[in-house]
């Protein structure tokens, strides 16, 4: 049997670049050679052991993260149909058993049978290739291979403004001009057309991936006053949806500041380790709505679709493209992002 290389996480901070022997693909499944892979900030928790699914029992090591990925297919197992060989594409994170209650109402985010890419009981994209059941899988065909390998952020941000139920009379802070949140923000002006859209952070290279976007404010909140530019930017109307994507411990605070009565919280970020504060009494008092969104059920084509026409562009995001063909190169790429030097917003790794 053939073998490849792959980023193994084998206990926490102890990430091996190891030969793994290359599963055939079984009924329903694919082979697919990984093109690209992105890091993305979970990545951390999985390295470090924080990530919530070790500490519930929920997941174990070692384990192959990356659920950020593309590529194309070398090979069909038995059964797959609408996939072909040399088909580009990408997979969803969350793979679902299909017929648990969660799963028939629609959650499939939420199945008791779940695993998830590079993250939970599921080997992920740090590697030469992935193998990958059809049913979470989507073609790509339309986009760059580092283009499919941003959809499943993309996705994660749909997810959670989705679920917000954002409107063209709302008002809407991105909290968080990461990635995601930089996705966001596009997402909430250019696909749901809020009224009014800000984006607001604590580094300034970070926002000013931004300025393309057609925003309604942009917000360093280190050195600007947030409820002031807030109530600027919206002539006083204040703020009716957040998207907290920062995963910040202040956001809570910053949020009380600026959220009118009956407004809505999305979250989608994982806190981790974080102590966060939280005013309930604000939450209730103002008959405030949280939504907390887990992975991207029922959006990926929708997305894509939005990628292609360029509705969503991720040439702002992607701030490096570099190998993976050792331990070191993983390690470099990893801590360019966590230590956030040289201007670094989206890494993809090319295996």
């Amino acid at each position: 049997m053939a073998a490849m290389q792959v980023i193994s996480v084998n206990a926490p901070h102890d990430v091996q670049f190891i030969e793994r022997e290359i599963k055939q693909p079984g009924l329903g499944e694919v082979l697919v050679k990984v093109m690209s892979a992105g890091i993305c900030g979970t990545d951390a928790d999985i390295i470090s052991g924080d990530l919530i699914y070790f500490k519930n029992g929920m997941a174990s090591m070692p384990i192959v993260p990356g659920h950020e990925w593309s590529g194309q297919i070398v090979e069909c197992g038995p059964g797959v149909r609408n996939f072909a060989v040399g088909d580009r594409v990408t997979g969803e994170c969350t793979v679902a058993c299909g017929h648990c209650k969660y799963c028939v109402e629609g959650y499939t985010n939420m199945c008791i049978n779940r695993t998830e890419t590079g993250v939970m009981n599921r080997d992920g994209g740090y590697a030469e290739y992935i193998t990958f059941p059809v049913t979470s899988l989507h073609q790509c065909n339309g986009l760059e291979y580092d283009t499919g390998a941003c959809v499943e952020p993309a996705c994660i941000a749909m997810s959670a403004i989705k679920r917000s139920g954002i409107t063209p009379r709302d008002n809407v802070l991105v909290i968080g001009p990461g990635p995601i949140g930089l996705m966001a923000a596009q997402i909430v002006k250019k696909i749901y057309h809020a009224n009014k859209v800000i984006l607001s952070g604590t580094r300034d290279d970070r926002l000013a991936r931004a300025s393309g976007y057609g925003l309604d404010g942009i917000i360093n909140v280190r050195r600007e006053n947030l409820p002031e530019k807030v109530r600027d930017s919206t002539r006083g109307e204040m703020i009716d949806v957040v998207i907290e994507a920062a995963g910040a411990p202040s956001s809570f605070t910053d949020m009380e500041k600026i959220l009118n009565p009956a407004g809505r919280i999305s979250l989608l970020s994982f806190f981790g380790s974080k102590e966060v504060k939280c005013n309930w009494d604000f939450i209730s008092t103002n008959s405030i709505t949280v939504y907390g969104s887990l992975g991207s059920p029922g959006v990926w084509p929708f997305v894509i679709a939005k990628l292609e026409s360029c509705d969503i562009e991720v040439d702002s995001i992607i701030s490096h493209r570099l190998p993976l063909k050792s331990r070191e190169d993983f390690l470099n790429a990893f801590y360019l992002m966590e230590e956030r030097r040289d201007n670094v917003c989206k890494v993809i790794l090319h295996p």
